[in-house]
């Protein structure tokens, strides 16, 4: 059987959605998958789909596509090459990326309609979202779901961690390093970046090693004692990850990396439902929420707020939390682990 598998979004999401790949592509050894992503994912990928059958679409493209109609002569050609008889649509993939499955031949077309009209006709199978479900759950559902249908081994009820050992060969983890990730893609998942310039500043001083991932969002002078850290691939910050010993950030992709491959993590969450939490490894994670604010979590599965509504004290799910609490975690956390400064 050939099996398309369509999932154009950035990092966080992908890393989530990594599991349901890896286990179509090692449980039906028989089936031919290919892949239609993002560029900048690629290295998740790429010990079980081969470059010939991968297709890299930037999510702008994709989403924006109808508004040049020519732009999916490529793609579908593309997809007719590959002779797909099943596709996979992850669940938040855009209309046209649903268009492009109802075009194809393929005559099992899974995924998620989210009620909308534009997309109804173009699955022949959906897994619509339950409560209590993760992004995680969701996925590995449908991909339960689509081994049904075609007849493959049952999946297990519950997904397992995403495995990145691919590309952290040689890699250990040093039992003082501290990673900080300031950044993410919208404010309103971001921590004030002045804030964790303190907490990395404190944690350097009692001894720890503290590197800060460079992000453009969050470009502040260093603190002393603090080291900056590139990474300018999926490979490097993967194996960043896994040597540290302890992840700070907010709830963005480097942060689902780090929970991949098992590092422990502090995460400051704002809008950020509780679906998108780290979905692996709980026992290790520390995510700060204010539970006394109603409006939080405001983001759901099926929605993104543009901006904060609470206008009185915008971001306070964020802001509320001040250095010194955010440092009293993390020494706590630290010393739950047993991880000592140098």
């Amino acid at each position: 059987m050939n099996l398309l598998v369509i999932k154009t979004n950035a990092l966080g999401d992908n890393v989530v959605f990594l599991p349901v790949v890896q286990a179509l592509r090692r449980r039906l050894p028989n089936v031919r998958l290919s892949l239609i992503t993002h560029s900048s994912v690629r290295e998740l990928f790429e010990a079980d789909v081969a470059d010939d059958h991968l297709l890299v679409v930037s999510p702008v493209e994709m989403r924006t596509a109808w508004k040049r109609p020519w732009r999916l002569l490529p793609w579908h050609r593309w997809i007719a090459r590959q002779k797909p008889e099943a596709i996979l649509l992850s669940y938040d993939q855009s209309t046209v990326a649903h268009l492009l499955a109802r075009l194809s031949s393929a005559r099992i077309r899974l995924g998620a309609r989210f009620g909308m009209t534009t997309r109804r006709g173009g699955l022949t199978h959906a897994v619509e979202w339950q409560p209590g479900w993760s992004i995680a759950q969701w996925h590995w559902e449908m991909a339960r779901a689509l081994v049904g249908t075609i007849g493959g081994p049952t999946l297990p009820s519950a997904p397992p961690p995403p495995d990145l050992g691919h590309l952290l060969s040689g890699i250990c983890r040093l039992p003082a390093r501290i990673v900080i990730h300031p950044g993410s893609k919208s404010e309103m998942t971001r921590w004030p970046v002045d804030r964790y310039s303190q907490l990395a500043l404190r944690l350097a001083r009692s001894g720890y090693e503290v590197l800060w991932i460079r992000a453009p969002e969050a470009d502040l002078p260093l603190p002393d004692g603090v080291a900056g850290a590139e990474t300018t691939s999926v490979r490097e910050l993967a194996r960043l990850m896994a040597s540290a010993a302890l992840f700070i950030g907010n709830n963005s992709g480097p942060m689902h990396v780090a929970n991949a491959v098992g590092t422990p993590l502090v995460v400051v969450s704002g809008r950020s439902p509780f679906v998108w939490d780290p979905a692996w490894h709980r026992e290790t994670v520390r995510v700060l929420r204010k539970p006394e604010l109603a409006c939080q979590p405001c983001e759901r599965h099926d929605w993104l707020p543009r901006i904060c509504l609470a206008t009185e004290e915008p971001l306070a799910c964020l802001r509320r939390w001040d250095v010194n609490q955010v440092h009293a975690a993390c020494v706590d956390f630290l010393d739950q682990l047993r991880i000592n400064p140098l």
